[in-house]
Formats: C-alpha cells, structure tokens, sequence
C-alpha cells in the first residue's frame, strides 16, 4: 500500500509540472518575433501602391528597415507601421531585404527577403516597319505592324478589335503575314512579350477619280476595353506621266496632193495619273512642206484623257508624186518628247494628170500613124 501510494503521489507531482510547464513553453513560442507576410504584390507604374507588412510575436512597437537593396523608385516603408507606399515610378523587379526588430530587453530582430515587380500601364503599341510608303494612284500601299500588349507578365491574353481610318473613297484591310487571303478584324494578345505580332494592312487608292499626288493618312486603332491604341499611317500618291501620240482613226498613212491642204488627225493622249502641262507640237517633215496644227498647243491635259489635233499637211505644188514621211512630237511640261510617224502618198493634182493622158495620147497616134504611112509602102 505504501509503495502504491508513492506511486501515486509521484504521478500527480509530474503531471502537476507538464500543466505547468507546457503553458509557459506556449508563451515563449508566442512571443518568439516572426513576419508572417510571405509575398508582397505587384505593382504598376502611375498607380498608387500600398501593402502592410505583418508580423508575430515579440514585444511592441516595432521598428522597419532595409539593411539590404532598395524599394522600387516612388516607393517608401513607413519604419513604425511597416506600410510600403507609394506611386511607382517605371517598369522594374527588384529585390531587397525587409528587417522588423522588437522593443524588447533583449531585442529580439528578424528579416525576410521580398521581390516587387512593377509593371507597365496597360497599353496596347503598334510599331511600324515603314510608316510612310509611295506609290502612284490605284496601286496599293502595304505596311507591316507589330502589335504589342504591355500588361502584368503572366496575366491573361486579350483580344483586341482592329478599326481602320482611311481617307474617302480608299479601302483597307487586315491580314497575316503571308496569308493573304484571310482578312482579320481582331486579334489576341499574350501580355509582356518582348516579340510581338505582326500584321500587314493593304490600303489602296481609289483609280477613278483619281486622288491628286499628296499625303493621305490611314489611322489604325486597336481596342480593348479601357485599352487603346493608335497609329498613323501615311500614303503618299506619286504623280506618274505618260503620254502618247495615235491616229484618231486606225490608219497610220494618209494621201495629200501637192499644192493642197490636206487634214489628219492625230490624239494626244494622257495616259499618266496626273495633268500635263503646256504640250506644244513640232514635226519633222520634208524640205518645203508645211504642217499646220488645231490648235497649235494643249494648255493643259488631265489624266487618262487626250486631245484631238487636226493637221493640215502642204506639199510644196512641185511635190512628186510618191510615199515620204513626216513625223510629229508633242512634249509637255511633265512629260518626255513622244513621236509619231506618218506616211503620206502624194498624188499630182487632177490637171497634170489629164495632161500625161494627152500626151500618151498624142504619142500613140503619133506612132499609129507612122505605122499605117510605113505600112502602105
């Protein structure tokens, strides 16, 4: 019985000692000064941040510092309440140490290691290879354009509808690289790439009327949301001309008589995609011919038309009878020197014809009759 009660008096002593000690192992576990904030969060630049460090433990007020690295540019830590403040200034991922110390006797003191990327406005960039490209009017223009979304790294993919701006009358649309037969209206955007997407815009001028030589702008935009962007491209019209000389009918010769007026009629022609200016008209002809033009000269000829010009050509009256050529040229302010050659069969006129008839006439009598006075003999 003894010996049991021992026991049992041991027994209740020890578990006296656990109650005791466990609660003060607690205390001491409580009071050890821990942070417990595992991951700051991101930020963006021109937005206002804020976020509170948290921490366990230890003896009140604390105190804040950081002994290693630095905060990102705009951003402060409050030493007394632990708040990380501010307006981010630029686009970066930095890294530093927190340390939190306690107002104990010993001071206690503990730190963490933190990472905070600030990242860019949300935006949408268009960046293009050739903002400007020449051409004449009714070609197309073709610009290749990068698009790029500047949004949190990781975040979600946007899609973002395509709107184009052109000048009255033009056309454009949208395709993928070497696609060009799929025409796009949207396109999807995976956030902070540094590659971005490309695309060609095909924009093409209208052939009639046609627009004047000058800078046309096309304005792309892309959105999504809050999210624009915009950029501007530019078609510059080229003027380009051409002119030519034809027959008015399909007959590249004429006949003329000599002494006489004699009309053909010849088109200048505009084939270019501006007016020329100031056509004036010279021929190269025989010695002693003259060549008359109606009118004289073209003030001015506007694209894709032409003029009709009657000549009058003269063959001198000795003019004998036969194919000569003569050439007529045309050139303008705008425009080279064209040429057109003319074949011109001179007949003699009616009354010199009668007399060679005459005189075959009189030759062959003459003849007949030494014929028939020979023969009787």
């Amino acid at each position: 019985m003894k010996i049991g009660r021992v026991f049992c008096t041991f027994f209740l002593v020890l578990a006296s000692l656990l109650a005791i000690c466990q609660p003060a192992a607690v205390l001491a576990q409580e009071e050890s000064l821990t942070i417990t904030t595992a991951d700051l969060p991101s930020g963006t630049v021109g937005e206002a941040y804020s976020a509170t460090l948290e921490v366990s433990g230890g003896t009140t007020p604390y105190t804040w510092s950081i002994p290693e690295g630095s905060l990102p540019d705009g951003l402060d830590l409050n030493p007394v309440t632990g708040e990380l403040s501010g307006t981010p200034t630029k686009v970066a991922t930095v890294s530093f140490t927190i340390e939190v110390k306690d107002s104990a006797t010993p001071v206690q003191e503990t730190a963490n290691y933190f990472t905070i990327r600030i990242n860019p406005v949300p935006s949408v960039e268009m960046k293009v290879t050739y903002p400007a490209v020449e051409g004449i009017a009714g070609t197309s223009f073709e610009f290749e354009i990068e698009f790029n979304y500047n949004g949190e790294l990781g975040g979600e993919a946007r899609s973002f509808e395509l709107l184009i701006t052109t000048p009255q009358g033009w056309s454009a649309y949208i395709t993928p690289p070497y696609q060009g037969d799929s025409r796009i209206r949207e396109i999807t955007l995976q956030p902070g790439f540094a590659a971005g997407t490309k695309l060609n815009l095909t924009a093409t001028a209208p052939f009639w009327p046609l627009p004047e030589p000058g800078d046309y702008k096309i304005t792309l935009e892309a959105m999504s949301g809050e999210i624009t962007g915009t950029t501007e491209l530019t078609a510059v019209i080229t003027a380009r001309y051409t002119m030519a000389l034809a027959p008015s009918g399909e007959l590249y010769n004429t006949t003329a008589k000599a002494g006489k007026d004699n009309y053909f009629s010849i088109d200048v022609q505009n084939l270019g995609t501006a007016d020329i200016e100031n056509i004036k008209l010279s021929s190269v002809k025989p010695n002693g011919w003259t060549i008359e033009y109606s009118p004289d000269k073209v003030e001015s000829l506007p694209a894709f038309d032409f003029q009709t010009v009657d000549l009058n050509i003269k063959p001198p009256p000795e003019t004998i009878a036969g194919d000569y050529e003569i050439t007529i040229r045309a050139s303008g302010e705008q425009a080279s020197q064209e040429e057109l050659k003319i074949r011109v069969t001179v007949e003699t006129p009616t009354v010199w014809g009668w007399v060679g008839v005459g005189i075959i006439v009189l030759v062959v009598a003459g003849l007949a009759y030494i014929f028939m006075r020979f023969s009787r003999r």
